[in-house]
């Protein structure tokens, strides 16, 4: 049997089915539509007449968007886009690695087909009894009550001195990305503790990120991450949600700091997002592939003369609700009504298209097939919904964070350690959760967020049983959050904004 290309299927419990059934291996490939590896992968290695045919005698091959399936890319991806995996049809990992060239995926895959066959008694056995009951991909959760750290904001204090390059700014040596939750605790301790050593970490880090390598200074934006400690190297894909955290960071710096220069950082932040990512009907485009050689021209005449690096269309219910929220609060601080419009408008959009009755709201707008239950989607949709409630008093956009999160504490709660990345899926057939999927994975992140909008809730509903879940949340992050660095930083953002609902 020959092909000319790789017939692909989509994630689901139908393809693992096939695989058991014709005892082949599955080959799982994880992309981004902004990763410029991805695409040379799918242009040259998949298309390699040997590997085409390798794949479709040997394997079953499955793609994902990482962006499109953030639950599947969580679990599976092996050290970044794109991701080669080998999987057992019970879904469990063989091996794998990233970006492979045809010469070297054409070999690998003749080992992982020919091992897979000669180890398949022993392979069927660890299916029928996993060892240890399967992976917990939360990290040290134990079961117990937990109280929150009223320490923690002194913990990140610390953390952040130890870690700011004094020289360049940002955090650590190589590669250089931004800590967005981390500069943003970062300007709630300068407000709270006056602290110039605080001030100094901040105003640094922000001067070098709008200054250097990761801000486009030809058409704006900013590029993804910074191989090198003084922000140069930048992978120049640029992607909605970290433009979003960061427009959000240059106007609460504008504000907290009095620094005109960052309100003028977020005004072309946002002329760039509203001229490239912003969907007219509403919503906003995911991301825009890396090109390293359209990039580098450092004019607009000469990059007309190129093909515009393509944009991903997707609209992603998480990545337009926290690129909403920021124009609600650049609204608010530049003073311009149509930003809280086009928010509302936006907002509107994702939540009619992908909404149903007790099954709480889809991953995204555009594009098929469209992932449902994921706390993503559920935690930073609401939080713009009350955005959009602080700031019109309709009802509207109280009523429906409610019921999202009545949703996410139905189907997503966890004893052990506060909220699950998806829901608990009781389905049967094609949307019957597979692999990894089936093993709960406690996101810390998302939890913090989740707290900081029911805290917000017990606020704006008058009703303290909110605040008293956002409690239960956030400590049952208590025990972990300090393992994960300066990402550790969602605690003590959302410790702050509890604290603030004292008295509710």
């Amino acid at each position: 049997m020959t092909t000319e290309e790789i017939p692909w299927l989509e994630w689901g419990a139908d393809a693992f089915a096939r695989a058991a059934a014709e005892q082949k291996p599955v080959l799982l490939a994880i992309g981004a539509a902004w990763c410029r590896g991805t695409e040379e992968m799918d242009r040259v290695s998949y298309r390699d007449p040997a590997v085409v045919q390798l794949v479709t005698e040997r394997f079953i091959p499955i793609r994902i968007d990482a962006d499109r399936r953030p639950d599947v890319s969580e679990r599976y991806t092996l050290g970044g886009w794109p991701t080669t995996a080998f999987l057992t049809p019970a879904g469990e990992i063989l091996g794998g690695g990233t970006n492979l060239e045809s010469g070297p995926l054409a070999v690998v895959l003749v080992q992982v087909a020919t091992a897979f066959a000669a180890r398949r008694a022993e392979i069927d056995r660890r299916v029928v009894e996993p060892t240890g009951g399967g992976r917990d991909t939360g990290t040290g959760f134990e079961p117990g009550a937990h109280e929150l750290d009223e320490d923690a904001g002194r913990w990140l204090d610390e953390q952040l001195l130890a870690q700011f390059d004094e020289t360049w700014g940002g955090f650590g040596s190589e590669p250089k990305r931004v800590y967005a939750d981390a500069l943003a605790a970062a300007l709630l301790r300068c407000r709270d503790t006056t602290n110039p050593d605080l001030t100094r970490v901040v105003t640094h880090t922000l001067d070098a990120i709008a200054e250097r390598g990761l801000w486009d200074p030809v058409e704006g934006g900013f590029f993804r991450y910074c191989e090198r400690r003084d922000w140069s190297e930048p992978h120049v894909e640029k992607v909605l949600t970290l433009n979003a955290r960061l427009l959000e960071l240059y106007l609460s710096a504008s504000q907290l700091l009095d620094r005109s220069d960052y309100a003028d950082q977020a005004a072309a932040i946002i002329r760039f997002v509203h001229g490239t990512f912003a969907d007219p009907d509403g919503g906003f485009c995911a991301s825009q592939r890396a090109d390293p050689a359209y990039a580098a021209l450092s004019s607009l005449e000469a990059r007309r003369g190129r093909a515009v690096p393509p944009i991903d269309r997707t609209v992603y219910t998480d990545a337009t609700a926290v690129m909403a929220s920021a124009y609600m609060l650049g609204s608010s601080i530049l003073g311009d009504r149509s930003l809280v419009e086009f928010a509302a408008t936006s907002i509107d959009r994702v939540v009619m298209e992908t909404y149903e009755r007790g099954g709480g709201v889809g991953h995204n707008a555009t594009g098929a097939p469209v992932a449902r239950g994921l706390l993503t989607d559920h935690v930073t949709i609401s939080a713009a919904l009350l955005d959009l409630y602080d700031l019109t008093g309709q009802d509207v956009y109280l009523d429906m964070p409610r019921e999202l999160m009545s949703y996410c504490e139905q189907s997503m709660w966890d004893e052990v350690g506060g909220f699950t990345d998806r829901a608990r899926a009781n389905l049967t057939g094609h949307d019957a959760p597979v692999g990894l999927l089936r093993e709960p994975h406690r996101p810390l992140g998302l939890n913090c967020r989740a707290a900081i909008v029911l805290a917000r809730l017990a606020v704006c509903a008058d009703e303290p049983r909110y605040r008293d879940q956002a409690v239960r949340t956030l400590a049952c992050q208590t025990p972990v959050y300090r393992e994960h660095g300066l990402d550790g930083a969602a605690y003590v953002l959302a410790l702050d904004q509890i604290e603030a609902t004292d008295g509710v």
